[in-house]
């Protein structure tokens, strides 16, 4: 019971009830005093009233403080802290050390609230920022959120869409309801997602959460691109059945003509004469191809090693040139060497730049036009500062570009050929006229380059005709 004064503050009484309770083994006590006539029931009577009004007034402390701490207690639990504490007369009650003890666990938990909430943000931001697409899932197949790559892998506008409407219907759908009904627990797939007209080959791990998570999830999928691996297979797989190709085709051939001069030619001498130089042009052929296959190999094997020689770019095209000479008479063709500036020396491996200003200029030669002239040019020019690794610290260094170009005048290479020319076994159709070849010269010469961080570019006109340029950064 409560009543409220003028100034509003609010008095707390103890209850009759309580009061009573308190005062009953008084009572008792009075009551067999009166029975054993010890005392008169009248003063039985005024003793009790005593004792009650004394246990009131005396209680009232108690209660007001027990009042405030409840109320104290609720507001904490309602999440609305109270304006202040309750204030008690003792700090030895009990009353108190409850309070105290309530307060030592409040902030315990307050404690143990805040390393919660930091270890979400934390892995919230590591989740957000995972290499692998990570989507979570809810009971329905909707996206209920999606970390950064996988918001730049599917769109940002992902989220809150169903899964059949960003992924096509497959085993990938399929799986999934699997995995959302409760039919399995994990499940791996592989599927193909197509955005803007690219082609990502995607592997799905999907799994069921233990419990539902705060926004519905019910599931997690991660998704791994593997698009460069299907690449590297296809290509792997387009490489061997073209190697099978090119070596069975002289075998072929080979066969033929052994069979011939085993048989209706044996004794055939000008059948023998024609057939000779045939054979063994096919096996020059299948020489050239085993040994740049092998040199293909090679480069893979030996991409780690040193590049520790001091290589002089120009007395490489000197040598380069003077070996082809006897090659561009035989074509009616002239080389011409054009040194426009000093070139630095540069770390690496002689045999690497040999072989690949060899592949460019008997390229030249080849593909260009009879009484015409192959132009090697090299030059310096000046780059962007790049920052390089150096003992673990990022620093800023100046880059120099060596430059050396070949150029050629012949029939012009078509534009959507331009991309494929470092293809393994890829060939440019010249019409009328056979070149010979086995089609990985520029696939070395492109990974060779590739080593030492530098590029490759091609421009090709009817009218300019055709330069193949190799640009190799020196860090000054």
């Amino acid at each position: 019971m409560a009543k409220k004064t003028k100034n509003t503050k609010e008095l707390v009484f103890p209850s009759f009830d309580r009061v009573l309770l308190f005062t009953f083994p008084t009572g008792i006590s009075l009551i067999l005093l009166v029975i054993f006539g010890q005392i008169k029931l009248q003063a039985a009577f005024i003793g009790f009233c005593l004792a009650f009004v004394l246990t009131f007034f005396l209680a009232r402390p108690f209660f007001k403080e027990l009042e405030h701490l409840v109320s104290y207690l609720k507001s904490e639990a309602s999440g609305t802290p109270a304006a202040e504490a309750p204030r008690f007369v003792s700090r030895r009650r009990e009353i108190f050390k409850i309070f105290e003890s309530f307060n030592q666990i409040k902030m315990s938990w307050l404690v143990k609230n805040k390393l919660l909430e930091a270890q979400t943000l934390s892995d919230g931001a590591i989740l957000e920022n995972l290499p692998d697409a990570l989507i979570m899932l809810n009971e329905d197949s909707v996206i209920v959120s999606a970390n950064l790559a996988a918001r730049q892998m599917l769109g940002g506008g992902a989220p809150f869409k169903k899964l059949d409407d960003v992924f096509p219907k497959g085993a990938l759908i399929l799986k999934t309801k699997a995995v959302l009904s409760g039919v399995s627990e994990q499940e791996t797939v592989e599927t193909v997602f197509k955005k803007h007209k690219k082609t990502l080959y995607l592997k799905a791990l999907i799994e069921k959460l233990p419990n539902m998570t705060k926004n519905g999830a019910t599931a997690v999928m991660v998704l791994q691109d593997i698009t460069a691996f299907k690449v590297l297979e296809k290509s792997q797989t387009a490489f061997f059945a073209n190697a099978s190709h090119e070596l069975k085709t002289p075998l072929s051939v080979l066969s033929g003509f052994i069979e011939t001069l085993q048989g209706p030619a044996k004794d055939d001498a000008q059948a023998q004469a024609q057939f000779l130089p045939m054979m063994a042009e096919q096996t020059r052929h299948m020489t050239d191809l085993v040994q740049d296959l092998l040199a293909l190999s090679r480069i893979q094997l030996n991409e780690e090693a040193p590049k520790d020689e001091t290589v002089l770019v120009s007395e490489v095209l000197k040598s380069v040139i003077q070996g082809l000479e006897t090659k561009a008479k035989a074509h009616q063709k002239k080389i011409v060497l054009s040194l426009v500036h000093e070139l630095p020396p540069i770390k690496g491996r002689s045999g690497d730049f040999l072989r690949i200003f060899q592949n460019l200029i008997d390229n030249a030669i080849k593909y260009g036009r009879a009484r015409s002239s192959i132009t090697v040019t090299t030059f310096l020019e000046k780059g962007e500062p790049q920052m390089k690794d150096i003992d673990g610290k990022p620093v800023f260094m100046t880059v120099q570009w060596l430059k050396v170009s070949v150029h050629n005048l012949g029939n012009p290479i078509r534009e959507d050929d331009i991309p494929r020319l470092c293809e393994r076994f890829f060939r440019i159709e010249q019409k009328g006229k056979s070149v010979p070849g086995t089609g990985l010269g520029l696939a070395i010469t492109s990974q060779l380059i590739e080593q030492y961080d530098g590029t490759l570019t091609v421009t090709s006109s009817a009218r300019q005709g055709t330069t193949f340029t190799v640009a190799l950064p020196i860090v000054i």
